[in-house]
């Protein structure tokens, strides 16, 4: 029975260095084994067994195994990029507009202790004494229920509303028993209006806010400030059912991210040096730290020394990355399979493009992206091609071995 044509590369490479290393000389048999080798080679080329050592995978492999509906894959353009600005996780001053100009109203709680003075026009009053028309009310508690006791006002409903609110509250209360009454009510002890600190921070504890309000980073000092550098903490502010995270170098460095903060914010800091890799026909392919705030794709392809001229495929730049659902829902993409709730997803970037370079300065990474130059079609051509030279060098060449059996 004849022996197949093509087998696979690696078995008729070895028997033929058998056949060397017995001192034997070429015959036709040992032409025949050449012509399968390199016959066996250009099957590799075209889809058999893979001999060729690659770092991952070619442009257009991604792409046809992507049918699978293992993953999907967005081609970028303005469209995309700007979809996915409106997405940014990172940031704080967009998530609490309010706070970034502006300090939060202070308003009474349970637990408050106040300070009140009521004053009548006239002597003879509700409220006249020796020292007179006037009284004092110097340690006036908020219950539970949100309510002071005031003598001839009765109970108050105090809490949520403002020093200036309770005044006018009180006044409507006396009049038509006091002589044209008027009150001052100042909160002496503020049990309501305090935010909690916690995470990386050295002194970790609930903080009154000042009744001319307090931005983030006077939080953060007094809570002892951060035990790592301000470059590798996160800072995350929650109140009520929003979110919002920042770099805390870029709370320094960025005045509009330190915000006001308001009773009952839930601050935490924590040490996450988030990181990004560069992988495949770059220079310089490595796992990197976030120095910024944000870091686009172009800036990390320059990080990492740029493409190889010599092996790049320019149309290949690639950003892996679990999506979340609502992000590709937004962009249109249909997708069929979720790993813990996150997508797959390939973001293609064509460099061929002029305008690609506008993309990719746009396109932000997110922590543990990881970014994929894949080899141009002719650097696996080439490789085909040394493999074939170095198997047939001892010949010369087919052509010339051919003519010596003849």
């Amino acid at each position: 029975m004849s022996r197949p044509i093509v087998q696979c590369p690696q078995r008729l490479y070895s028997m033929w260095k058998r056949q060397q290393a017995q001192g034997r000389r070429m015959q036709l048999p040992d032409v025949k084994l050449l012509i399968r080798l390199v016959a066996g080679l250009l099957v590799v080329y075209l889809g058999g067994c893979s001999i060729i050592p690659r770092e991952g995978p070619m442009a257009v492999e991604i792409e046809e195994q992507s049918v699978k509906n293992d993953y999907v894959i967005v081609d970028v353009n303005a469209r995309i990029v700007h979809t996915l600005a409106g997405f940014d996780p990172v940031g704080l001053s967009k998530h609490f507009l309010k706070s970034s100009y502006r300090a939060p109203t202070m308003v009474i709680g349970t637990g408050d202790v106040l300070d009140i003075t009521i004053f009548e026009a006239g002597e003879g009053g509700l409220f006249s004494s020796q020292e007179g028309s006037r009284a004092k009310f110097p340690t006036v508690v908020v219950d539970r229920k949100g309510r002071i006791s005031i003598p001839y006002a009765g109970l108050l409903a105090v809490r949520g509303r403002t020093a200036y609110q309770v005044q006018q509250k009180i006044v409507r209360r006396l009049k038509g028993k006091a002589i044209q009454p008027q009150a001052i009510v100042n909160i002496i002890r503020n049990e309501n209006n305090t935010v909690s600190v916690g995470g990386d921070v050295n002194k970790p504890g609930l903080y009154p806010i000042s009744l001319r309000g307090r931005r983030l980073l006077d939080v953060v000092a007094v809570a002892g400030g951060t035990r790592y550098p301000a470059r590798e903490t996160y800072i995350s502010v929650i109140r009520g059912n929003k979110r919002g995270v920042q770099l805390l170098k870029a709370v320094i460095e960025t005045p509009k991210e330190n915000i006001y903060v308001s009773r009952g914010d839930r601050i935490y800091l924590s040490h996450d040096p988030q990181r990004y890799t560069v992988l495949g026909a770059i220079h310089k392919p490595a796992i990197y730290k976030f120095d910024a705030p944000t870091v686009s794709v172009l800036e990390a392809v320059a990080s990492a020394g740029g493409l190889m001229d010599t092996r790049a495929d320019s149309t290949g730049l690639f950003v892996f990355r679990y999506e979340a659902p609502l992000v590709l829902d937004k962009l249109n993409v249909a997708y069929e399979y979720t790993i813990r709730g996150r997508v797959p997803t390939i973001y293609r970037i064509d460099m061929q493009q002029a305008r690609s370079y506008f993309y990719a300065q746009s396109f932000r990474l997110q922590d543990k992206d990881s970014v994929y130059v894949a080899n141009a079609q002719g650097v696996e051509i080439a490789k085909m091609l040394k493999l074939i030279n170095s198997a047939t060098a001892s010949f010369g060449n087919v052509a010339g071995v051919t003519n010596v059996v003849k």
